[in-house]
């Protein structure tokens, strides 16, 4: 192993080769993320589906890491759709907390979509080929969001099913998780029960609880000095749904990540999602309020 390190460092130094990682930007990222897509669009040309379902188009600023955390949404959905096929369902891909999620590994994300899409038209005999990737300038991290969003509705369309409580609840287990994490690591003694079920809840009402969250994970990051978010443009009274309440979720998600970071979690991944049947929104409800009051535990960091 050691002469196998010698010569690895000799080659190095006598040919000059560098290990230095290229600069990727939003605008490579949504090259790529076009070509997933057309991919998607493919897919419901080939099983003659023509709904082209509106998703809201965002205004405001997110950073890299909320765009992986869409990006996740989309793999969750492929998931939905091989289950469809009678395919096993792959683990969605997960990520070491970071302060600073770097445009580069939403980039390595998109590959993986488009692999695994591609992986789909091989399994159901598609043979037909998307264009060339084009090429695009000035796009932000919020553009690759709203792009990844509507991807996230065509799936929507193929997958004739969309994000129930089932989902919410398991991605806000993966909160509560990292949430008790924290508190270990911090040496705090979850001193919390559960609150009371309530029964007439809705969707909005789950939104609400997950603002309510999000300020108690804002707070913490106040605290550390790393900078926050404005995700007031998530907000909806009306026709709240539960795919609303699932994307908030994860920009929660994301956003404690960059705690986990701050307090050296780095090696410390979020467990993956476990299934849940028969969940409503009251389950959901219960399970984010009772998160919070868990991390209102933490005064500072």
């Amino acid at each position: 192993m050691k002469i196998y390190a010698f010569f690895f460092c000799f080659f190095v130094l006598s040919t000059g080769a560098r290990a230095e990682l290229v600069e990727i930007t939003p605008s490579d990222v949504y090259s790529q993320v076009m070509q997933i897509n057309k991919e998607a669009d493919l897919l419901k040309k080939h099983f003659g589906l023509t709904q082209d379902k509106k998703a809201d188009i965002y205004r405001g600023t997110l950073r890299p890491r909320h765009v992986w955390e869409k990006s996740y949404v989309v793999q969750v959905k492929i998931n939905v759709l091989r289950k469809k096929f009678g395919l096993p369902r792959n683990e969605p891909n997960n990520i070491e907390p970071e302060l600073n999620l770097s445009p580069g590994l939403v980039f390595e994300q998109s590959q993986r979509l488009l692999a695994e899409l591609r992986i789909l038209k091989k399994r159901l005999g598609i043979t037909a080929q998307v264009s060339a990737p084009q090429q695009f300038k000035g796009k932000q991290p919020i553009d690759v969001f709203n792009r990844l969003h509507h991807i996230s509705y065509q799936l929507d369309v193929l997958n004739r099913e969309e994000i129930n409580p089932n989902y919410v609840f398991a991605e806000v287990m993966r909160i509560y998780e990292d949430v008790i994490t924290i508190l270990n690591k911090l040496h705090i003694r979850d001193l919390t029960y559960p609150p009371g079920k309530e029964q007439e809840v809705t969707s909005a009402d789950s939104l609400a609880a997950t603002f309510e969250l999000m300020a108690e994970i804002q707070r913490l990051q106040k605290n550390a000095n790393i900078e926050r978010t404005d995700f007031s443009i998530f907000q909806k009274k009306e026709a709240v749904l539960p795919s609303d309440v699932f994307n908030l979720v994860g920009m929660a998600l994301a956003e404690l990540q960059t705690i986990k970071a701050y307090i050296d979690l780095t090696q410390s991944v979020t467990p993956p999602a476990v299934t849940h049947e028969r969940k409503a929104p009251n389950d959901v409800h219960q399970l984010l309020r009772w998160v919070t009051r868990i991390l209102r535990q933490v005064r500072r960091l």
